[in-house]
């Protein structure tokens, strides 16, 4: 029996910007659950960094918590 060269991998897909980040932020999530950090700390410690004028705004205990998810 001849032997046969393996198969190539197929070179990756350029990802779409969109795709890459949300790969990106993916990522970012698995560390911080990987190092202890909980969402809600995350939460806390990215609002304080946003720039905003005026009046700030807190930010959600989850991320679907909010006017958005109300029912009527």
């Amino acid at each position: 029996m001849p032997k046969t060269k393996p198969k190539k991998p197929a070179p990756p897909k350029k990802l779409s910007a969109m795709d890459q980040m949300i790969q990106d932020c993916v990522k970012k999530s698995q560390a911080r659950k990987k190092s202890g950090e909980t969402n809600r700390e995350w939460r806390k410690e990215y609002a304080t960094t946003l720039k905003v004028d005026g009046e700030t705004v807190p930010m959600s205990q989850t991320p679907f918590e909010g006017e958005t998810t109300k029912k009527k």
